[in-house]
């Protein structure tokens, strides 16, 4: 093999080489190991607590009267428009 004019001896060049076939039954198969898997969750007590409000303050019937609201159209109007701008800008959202 030359690389930018250094010969290496060690390594025959491909034409001095004769041609060795092997069939992939020789070859003894080597798996990889696989990666343990160790991701993990932990959701604080307060987190717990959020989530428990969150749940009582959606009951089933609230969420099908707001569904109701949105289908019929009734927040496509400048003014609720508005009043969804404003309190982004209030609570620093954006």
């Amino acid at each position: 093999m030359k690389i930018n004019g250094y010969i290496d001896s060690l390594r025959p060049t491909p034409a001095s080489t004769p041609a060795v076939q092997r069939s992939t039954q020789d070859v003894p198969a080597v798996s990889a190991p696989r990666p343990v898997k160790s991701d993990s969750v932990q959701i604080s007590e307060a987190g717990r607590r959020l989530n428990a409000e969150a749940r009582e303050a959606l009951d089933p019937e609230r969420v099908t009267e707001l569904r109701q609201k949105v289908l019929s159209g009734a927040y496509n109007t400048l003014d609720v428009v508005d009043q969804v701008a404003r309190r982004i800008l209030t609570r620093g959202d954006l």
